[in-house]
């Protein structure tokens, strides 16, 4: 998946052309087939782990539709990645309640306070360009900003138990994963609803890139390679991930 991206990145700079879409295609089955790999049989059947392969399956399917021109094709893409995200919000709402079972918590941190401040930041520069596509990209924001501030309230929340971790615990990652998901959108917001501007598209797959490998080593417990437990999910992570 690394290398692919890598690759995309390099592609979409220097060399556009048919690999561009290609690459940035295939993209997701690889992390897809990295989050097989990295549970076990009986971890596969788990409601957490069907829901994160189903989130990648669904942004899979908004890249290969993002690909094509034409506003229809932009709609459907928006749509599937809707759906992705409301995949991970699910995921963030089921972390939530697996760690209040031993310590009750409120679900929204009042130092989350970016993630509703900032989306409607974006809103206001956006809303002038919108036209007849204001509600779908309403909708769109609304979503994406309620995973960005699970993802800050649940940081908050743990990042004392993310200190034990001898690398970035996951809340670090799922919050990295949330924040740069919402920037690269941000920016491909901005590209085709305000103006275009040189290193764009570079800077929407970077952030896209990163983003989804950070939200899928959060939800599998961590960047340690430790056979650690993610609470939340009940799920084991193999060494070597």
């Amino acid at each position: 998946y690394v290398f692919m991206g890598l690759l995309h990145l390099v592609l979409l700079r220097f060399f556009p052309g048919p690999f561009v879409p290609l690459s940035k295609v295939l993209l997701m089955p690889l992390l897809i087939v990295a989050v097989y790999r990295q549970t076990t049989g009986s971890e596969h059947k788990t409601t957490a782990i069907r829901m994160l392969i189903g989130a990648l399956l669904l942004s899979g399917i908004g890249d290969a539709l993002l690909t094509r021109p034409g506003e229809s094709f932009f709609v459907a893409g928006l749509s599937s990645f809707l759906c992705a995200h409301l995949l991970y919000v699910s995921l963030f709402v089921q972390r939530h309640r697996s760690n209040t079972r031993t310590s009750p918590a409120p679900w929204v941190d009042q130092k989350s306070w970016p993630a509703i401040l900032i989306p409607l930041g974006v809103l206001y520069l956006l809303y002038p360009g919108l036209g007849a596509m204001l509600i779908p990209v309403l909708v769109y924001m609304a979503v994406i900003s309620l995973m960005w501030l699970l993802a800050l309230s649940n940081f908050v929340r743990n990042r004392s138990s993310d200190s034990a971790h001898a690398g970035w615990g996951p809340s670090v990652l799922l919050t990295l994963g949330a924040t740069l998901f919402v920037a690269s959108d941000a920016v491909l917001a901005f590209e085709k609803f305000v103006a275009p501007f040189p290193g764009a598209r570079l800077t929407v797959m970077g952030t896209y890139i990163l983003a989804q490998l950070a939200l899928v080593r959060g939800f599998l417990g961590g960047a340690s390679g430790s056979s650690g437990t993610s609470t939340e999910q009940g799920t084991n992570t193999e060494p070597g991930a």
